[in-house]
């Protein structure tokens, strides 16, 4: 297939004008209006599905917004899917827990991945979360060749009251590593690569715990809209200056995962050459693109330890409505012979 070959990422409508088959569709529901919007444009597309899982994460909701999203992407798939499943997957915090019950829930209504044309929809799961569920994927079914969709929101729209920082989340849970991605941390100092976001504390929570002893960072640019990698240079400024990242500033697509595994796989090389003593910590903290990237990347190297800093709780208003959806295949056996 000419995506899969040419590490493409293609907005959706162009990729289904030709129409698409899947086995497996599995996405997330929200208080997010964007977790609508691919089951619309397969439903509008005339997609066939097989079977369809949404995961349920009984986010905070005052408004009751993630039930009226669930219950439009069940009406949407209902008409092209021939059997649509909801997963309760209770913590939006705790993916292990969520994944071993996804594991026992495909087990209980007999749903078996394995040698399934799978498509993910990653658009509203946490990064913890959807890279857990990847790996499972991959180590459990062996699935090695899939689809990846996912819708940008218009634009963000929760602001610190006393400047322009864009707030995604509130508190800190946790830092930690993300649960099958601790890595190799065989010596004792790390190197820390930081994919910048738009929450700068986040990057400094990091930074603390991890002290390394060389830290890097990825700005997301080509950014999704003319401005936002501004926005994140400029949420970062204390990071970059503390721990002096700002000499080691990269640049990676905030759209293109395939770009920042490039981009962190240069940056690795550097690491091992020339400070081949410190093991190597990454901080996906940037778009959910950039995060898939990093997976690439430490699907690849198992050496690498991915850390992420668990927040108390999401923001149940910081995005407005749905901006672009993007698609594009993953072929892991393709990337190992590239890489």
């Amino acid at each position: 297939m000419e995506l899969i070959d040419n590490l493409s990422v293609l907005p959706v409508e162009q990729f289904l004008a030709d129409g698409m088959n899947w086995d497996v569709f599995i996405s997330c529901g929200s208080f997010e209006t964007r977790c609508t919007r691919s089951s619309e444009l397969f439903r509008d597309s005339l997609v066939q599905l097989t079977t369809s899982i949404i995961f349920d994460y009984k986010e905070k909701d005052p408004e009751g917004k993630g039930e009226e999203n669930l219950q439009i992407m069940r009406s949407q798939l209902t008409e092209i899917c021939n059997s649509v499943n909801v997963f309760d997957s209770e913590s939006v915090s705790r993916p292990s827990e969520g994944i071993k019950k996804f594991l026992g829930f495909l087990s209980q209504g007999n749903i078996n991945l394995s040698n399934k044309d799978v498509i993910v929809d990653i658009t509203v799961f946490t990064k913890p979360y959807f890279f857990l569920l990847f790996k499972v994927m991959i180590e459990k079914f062996s699935i090695r060749r899939f689809h990846v969709v996912y819708t940008e929101p218009e634009r963000y729209k929760s602001k610190n009251t006393n400047n322009d920082e864009i707030i995604l989340t509130e508190g800190l849970d946790r830092i930690e590593s993300i649960p099958g991605f601790a890595g190799s941390s065989l010596k004792l100092k790390d190197a820390l690569i930081v994919v910048m976001g738009f929450e700068g504390k986040r990057s400094n929570e990091v930074f603390s715990i991890v002290n390394p002893e060389r830290a890097y960072a990825i700005n997301g640019f080509p950014s999704f809209q003319p401005g936002w990698h501004t926005i994140s240079m400029e949420a970062n400024l204390r990071f970059l200056e503390e721990s002096g990242a700002h000499s080691n500033v990269f640049l990676a697509s905030a759209a293109d995962p395939f770009d920042v595994r490039k981009v962190v796989s240069q940056i690795i090389q550097d690491i091992r050459q020339n400070y081949s003593d410190l093991n190597v910590v990454i901080a996906p903290l940037g778009t959910k693109m950039q995060a898939f990237g990093v997976l690439l990347s430490a699907l690849h190297d198992n050496k690498i330890k991915v850390i992420y800093p668990f927040p108390s709780t999401y923001k149940t208003d910081y995005s407005f409505k749905y901006g672009p959806t993007l698609i594009f295949a993953v072929d892991l056996d393709g990337l190992a012979v590239e890489a």
